[in-house]
């Protein structure tokens, strides 16, 4: 049974998500109410945890990623993230189901209160990504 998966980080990026999986995906542009992107101290790559109602991120979804790019992804995921069901929203206003990668509230510490720049991370970050990255395969 294959799943939609909502991305707000690295996965984003051409350059990491065909390292991560083995299949192709449509995607889209879509945005995730009731959380917030935020910064992992001394990392280049963001969490997501929830947040207020007010709060949204705004990332790209996968569509209908296979079980086995599944385990893929838990895996580079890694410990410090849970899987979690969420809803988020298409361009064109529809809802969709998808899993997202949540900070696991035990790890909040490594949290800064400051979001995740999602433009120095395209120019600068995604360079030294895969080595800085320990889950990266």
């Amino acid at each position: 049974m294959s799943m939609h998966v909502f991305t707000y980080g690295s996965l984003m990026f051409q350059r990491v998500w065909p390292k991560v999986v083995g299949g192709m995906y449509e995607k889209a542009d879509t945005r995730l109410h009731g959380f917030k992107r935020r910064k992992i101290r001394g990392k280049n790559y963001p969490a997501v945890l929830r947040g207020t109602n007010l709060d949204y991120v705004d990332g790209k979804i996968y569509f209908d990623v296979n079980n086995n790019d599944m385990d893929l992804l838990d895996k580079f995921e890694g410990e410090y993230y849970q899987r979690e069901r969420t809803e988020c929203e298409l361009p064109d206003g529809s809802i969709i189901t998808a899993g997202a990668y949540v900070l696991k509230e035990k790890y909040w510490k490594l949290i800064e209160d400051e979001e995740w720049d999602l433009n120095w991370f395209s120019e600068t970050g995604i360079h030294s990504f895969p080595k800085d990255y320990q889950g990266f395969g």
